[in-house]
Formats: structure tokens, C-alpha cells, sequence
């Protein structure tokens, strides 16, 4: 059974020959050491830099406008596929990220109004920019930021996912996506407080913004659709690890309507959308279903989710995908620790298909080496049908 049917089946909670899996990595140490390959020369060189750091100071305007970031990341993440091909990844998350903007040597902001810390991976490598808080302070202040690149955004993302779709379409499953949902466009360009402050007090604002960026999101997914892809994974984080960030209740009050018009769309044009978002997230998963997501993302072990506790609660209305620790077992963990943790997870989740497994989301400790133990112990536990008890005994 090749990738692409082995993930379609899963995703109609079917049984495929095995439990497919999902790759979310966008990391340097793990795309170069996957490909045996040293990690290119990129701009991260001159921010580090002293002397080049003040001349970037002084020159972000033009460098944002030749383009100079955007052709590095352009080049990872392209690199970023052909290392999840090379590893035996079944499925990939294609992220369109072409937003960040330079400020200074030491700051990004993106098209949307956020700004960002330039920081390293503690390997001597860019991680991705570190959220500082919003540019806005007020509804005026989000009404005059100029919409040019914003607007501009799903052709360009169209067109980077046919290339990607042509380039690779046919060697792995590709999940199409972009960063931020309508959640997080709504409060993280202002910070959380003054979302707060304007669900008491700027409620028509909101649902002006909201609408605005539902609109816009419904562009972004005909970008994925048009291009090929034959699913979206939305991605909009919306809950702490003890739980959501808002009352579910008030975030299907206020998100819920255009949660299902960018799910419809997705339907219409025949491709499958997931949720993803970190963080306890049982509360919210008949929402999810209501909705219209296809399934949920992320089911973060270090959140305390259980994947029999979550499937008892939903039954087999959201297929699960990622799950897998990365703070422990991918990063430090033996292999004995690797399998055991496939072992129960296929065990807790994999009965009736429905589950795609991988990193939960991507970090730069996450080890080659335990992917591939990953790998392995989905060989040994995940053929259907599942016999799900025994443990190895290598």
C-alpha cells in the first residue's frame, strides 16, 4: 500500500495496512541530519554578527523588499519535504510562512502585526521567530495597518503550493497550511488582555475583524485546494495545557459561524481539514465536530490527553493525528522508551483506523535517531489488524 492511500484510508477511519504517520518537523537540526547534509549558509550568519548586525539595522527596509528572507526559508522548506520523503514519513505539514519581516538584527515582525524575537535553537542554528506580543493597541490602529502584503498572500501561496504539490505531490500525502487561524488573528496582533478588554467593550470591532479574516481564510484555502493538496490542516492554537484559552461556549458564540463556512469550503472543493491546536483540548473536541473539522491535531501527551480517554469521549467523529512526546521520549528517549510509547498509543487510539501518528509539533531536540526507532515500532506494533498487547522483547 503506497503513503497516499495508507493516510486516505486512516482519514476515512478505515484500516490501512498499517498506522500511517505525519511529519509537523520544520526544524534545521532535524532537516540536515535527516538529508546527511551540513546546514546551509543562511542570513541567521549576519544577525549574529556584530558588524553585520548594525549594517541589518540600518538596511531591514530593503533587504524585506529584495526578498532576502523569504529565499532562505523558500529553500528550507522545500528541503524540509525531501527529508520527510527520505525518512518514511507517510504525510507532510506544508506550512506557507512567508510573513516574517525584518525590524532590526534582533526582531521580525510579520504581515499581520505581530512582533518577534530572533532566536537560536541552542544548536547554533535560527529556531522560529519567538512571539513577543502585538503592534496594536487599538481597532484604529488594526483598520490603518496596510492590508497590501496581507491581501497579496494566498496568490503567493497558490503558487508555492503547486510547485510543491508538482514537485512532490506524488511521493508523499501533503497536508496544505499556513500560520495563524482566525482565533489568533484576533487577539495575538493586540495581546490577550486587550482581546479581553474588547469582548466587553468592542464586540462590533471583533466581529468586523473576524468576518474580514474569515474572508481572507477562505482564500487560503482555495490556495491548498486549487493546488491539489488533498487535505488543510488549520492551525490555531486555543488552548493551555490545562485547558482552553477562552470558554468553548464563547468561542463557538464568536468563531463558530466561520469555523463552518472555512470548513464548507474546504468539503466543496473535496479535501479533508484538520484543527490543530496544542494544549489540553477534551472540552472542546464535540466542537470541533460541530465545526465540520474532519479531525484534530496536536493531542498533546505532555497536555495529559489520553487517546482512549479523548476517542471514549468522540467516538470516531475526528480522525487524531501527531500525539507522539517530544519533550522526552523523540528527543532523550532509549529505544525501549520509543516503543513502548508507539505501543500504547497505537493501543489507546489505533482500533477501527482513524489515527495518524507523529511528533505532536517540532523542535529542534527532537533526534533522528528516534524518529527512526518511531518508525520501527509502528512496524512492529501498527499492522492492521492490531494486536495491540505484546511488547517486544529486543
Amino acid at each position: 500500500m503506497d503513503r497516499h492511500e495508507r493516510v486516505r484510508l486512516a482519514m476515512e477511519h478505515q484500516e490501512p495496512d498499517k498506522v500511517p504517520t505525519l511529519s509537523p518537523m520544520d526544524v534545521q537540526t532535524y532537516v540536515y541530519d535527516a538529508l546527511d547534509m551540513p546546514v546551509p549558509k543562511n542570513m541567521y550568519r549576519y544577525f549574529i554578527s556584530p558588524f553585520w548586525g548594525r549594517i541589518i539595522d540600518k538596511t531591514a527596509p530593503f533587504l524585506n523588499l529584495i526578498g532576502s528572507f523569504e529565499n532562505d526559508l523558500r529553500e528550507f522548506m522545500v528541503n524540509k519535504i525531501k527529508a520527510d520523503i527520505k525518512m518514511g514519513f507517510d504525510s507532510t505539514w506544508n506550512v506557507y510562512a512567508n510573513i516574517f519581516r525584518l525590524k532590526d538584527s534582533k526582531h521580525m515582525y510579520d504581515i499581520w502585526g505581530r512582533l518577534y524575537a530572533i532566536v537560536d535553537d541552542g544548536y547554533g542554528n535560527m529556531a522560529t521567530p519567538s512571539f513577543l506580543g502585538g503592534l496594536f493597541k487599538s481597532p484604529q490602529d488594526w483598520r490603518t495597518w496596510n492590508k497590501k502584503e496581507w491581501e497579496a498572500h494566498p496568490e503567493k501561496m497558490y503558487k508555492y503550493n503547486d510547485f510543491i504539490n508538482k514537485e512532490f505531490g506524488k511521493d508523499i500525502y501533503i497536508f496544505g497550511s499556513h500560520l495563524y487561524g482566525l482565533f489568533e488573528q484576533a487577539w495575538q496582533p493586540f495581546g490577550f488582555k486587550t482581546f479581553v478588554k474588547f469582548l466587553r467593550k468592542e464586540r462590533p470591532f471583533l466581529e468586523e475583524m473576524i468576518e474580514y479574516n474569515k474572508q481572507w481564510y477562505l482564500k487560503c484555502v482555495d490556495a491548498s485546494a486549487d493546488a491539489g493538496f488533498p487535505a488543510i490542516i488549520y492551525s490555531d492554537d486555543m488552548a493551555f495545557k490545562n485547558g482552553p484559552m477562552l470558554n468553548p461556549a464563547m468561542m463557538d458564540e464568536l468563531f463558530g459561524a466561520a469555523f463552518r463556512e472555512i470548513t464548507d469550503r474546504a468539503h466543496k472543493k473535496g479535501v479533508k481539514i484538520i484543527i490543530h491546536t496544542d494544549g489540553y483540548t477534551k472540552p472542546l473536541l464535540k466542537y470541533f465536530v460541530k465545526w465540520g473539522f474532519d479531525g484534530h491535531h496536536a493531542l498533546e501527551y505532555n497536555a495529559n490527553v489520553d487517546l482512549a480517554d479523548f476517542r471514549k469521549e468522540i467516538g470516531h467523529e475526528l480522525v487524531f493525528l501527531g500525539h507522539l512526546d517530544i519533550t522526552h521520549v523523540l528527543s532523550f528517549g532509549s529505544r525501549e522508551e520509543v516503543f513502548e510509547h508507539i505501543r500504547e498509543a497505537i493501543k489507546k487510539g489505533g482500533q477501527g483506523g482513524g489515527l495518524i501518528l507523529g511528533p505532536c509539533n517540532s523542535h529542534a531536540d527532537i533526534r533522528v535517531q528516534n524518529l527512526k526507532w518511531m518508525m520501527e515500532a509502528i512496524e512492529e506494533y501498527g499492522s492492521y489488524p492490531l494486536p495491540m498487547t505484546k511488547k517486544t522483547t529486543d
